[in-house]
């Protein structure tokens, strides 16, 4: 009996050591849930790491242009419409138009086209109407010359509207005539590349008016005589260089004689101070040159004279007077700025330059004088559409 409780015990003690050592092999179990993998975020991930997947992003509102924005730089984007082409017939059963733009005996006429941008983009046919205009009418207006300030195009990366300003501009080929480069003409990588390859030298060096080029056309110089007048037209492109600017220079100084007009793009701000160029060719040609009076320019929008005179001799008294006249319509209404053309009027028995602002298109003098067209994007004075101003190489002091 006692050996049978030795052996119960034993047994007892040897099935609670044997659980234990089973215990302490066993895994351990566990109530809560196991812990989430962390996510591996790779460099190029971290900018969207701290987006959460339910916020909201709220869309950008298209941008607006108030009725006037004289602060604004932005050119309203014109709408695609369908444009009417002038014809010699339709455009003389006017009448009245006609007996306008007519030259009177002993005048003549110097046609100003500036920033045609946007009808090399969207509207061909204005531009192609323009220039077929001053074409077909050149001797109603005893049309002299022809002056174009930049902006041929709207995107200098696109042959197609380098094809359309190239284009509207052959038509008067045969008219002396001169442009120079706006800044949509070269402001990318190609530079000036392109306007030289379709304006450069080449294209007019064997013209009897073509002066001298600087560049391959960059900067250029007619000499055109129209009346009694001698005139010298000097045109440099955007963001001239000092080089630039003194190759102008000395070419007003080459021709002290000649009646100087300086033709460019950028002179102005939009607040109508001068602009950064304007303030260097206002210091250092228009200033310095007594025999340069006129300056011709666009890339701002709007149409405004600003005479300013000089004492040329230092004896204090005023001895030139100098038109400094921006003319730049491609933010008006939306159809890019409608073919107004300026066509000035010189009566040089009279003393007196009759500055016309007419669209083929349209058939039409002066856009704001209809209250229709009043909703223009940015302000504009119809008292600078038409008037008249004595011819200032005739009142000099």
């Amino acid at each position: 009996m006692k050996r049978f409780r030795v052996c119960l015990i034993t047994a007892l003690c040897l099935i609670l050591l044997l659980g234990c050592s089973t215990a302490q092999k066993g895994e351990t179990v566990s109530t809560a849930e196991p812990a989430a993998e962390t996510p591996e975020i790779k460099e190029d991930e971290v900018c969207f790491a701290s987006i959460p997947e339910t916020e909201d992003i709220p869309e950008v509102p298209e941008p607006t242009i108030p009725d006037t924005a004289p602060d604004s730089d932005r050119t309203p984007e014109p709408e695609k419409t369908a444009a009417p082409t002038p014809t010699a017939q339709n455009v003389q059963e006017t009448g009245e138009s006609s007996s306008k733009y007519t030259a009177q005996d002993g005048v003549y006429t110097i046609a100003w086209i500036s920033d045609p941008q946007h009808y090399s983009k969207k509207f061909p046919e204005t531009y192609y109407a323009m220039t077929t205009f001053l074409h077909d009418h050149r001797e109603e207006m005893n049309l002299a010359y022809i002056i174009n300030t930049g902006d041929l195009v709207h995107n200098t990366d696109l042959d197609s509207e380098w094809d359309v300003a190239d284009r509207a501009q052959k038509t008067i080929d045969d008219i002396p005539n001169g442009v120079l480069a706006g800044n949509h003409d070269v402001l990318n990588p190609i530079g000036y590349k392109t306007f030289c390859a379709r304006f450069g030298e080449k294209r007019y060096q064997n013209k009897p008016w073509y002066g001298d080029s600087y560049e391959n056309n960059r900067g250029h110089y007619d000499l055109i005589t129209a009346g009694e007048t001698d005139y010298l037209f000097v045109y440099m492109g955007f963001a001239p260089t000092d080089k630039c600017i003194d190759w102008v220079r000395d070419v007003f100084k080459k021709y002290p004689d000649r009646i100087g007009i300086l033709c460019l793009h950028d002179y102005y701000t939009k607040t109508l101070t001068l602009s950064e160029d304007g303030k260097k060719w206002h210091d250092r040609v228009v200033r310095e040159s007594p025999n340069l009076f006129m300056v011709l320019c666009g890339h701002k929008y709007g149409a405004y004279c600003f005479p300013e005179t000089f004492d040329d001799n230092g004896d204090g008294k005023e001895d030139r007077t100098v038109y400094q006249m921006m003319f730049n319509y491609q933010a008006s209404l939306h159809d890019g700025g409608g073919g107004y053309l300026r066509l000035m009027q010189i009566d040089e028995a009279d003393g007196t330059m009759h500055n016309l602002t007419y669209s083929p298109v349209f058939e039409d003098f002066n856009r704001f004088d209809d209250p229709a067209n009043r909703e223009e994007y940015y302000p504009f004075d119809e008292k600078n559409e038409e008037f008249i101003l004595p011819l200032p190489w005739r009142i000099q002091h």
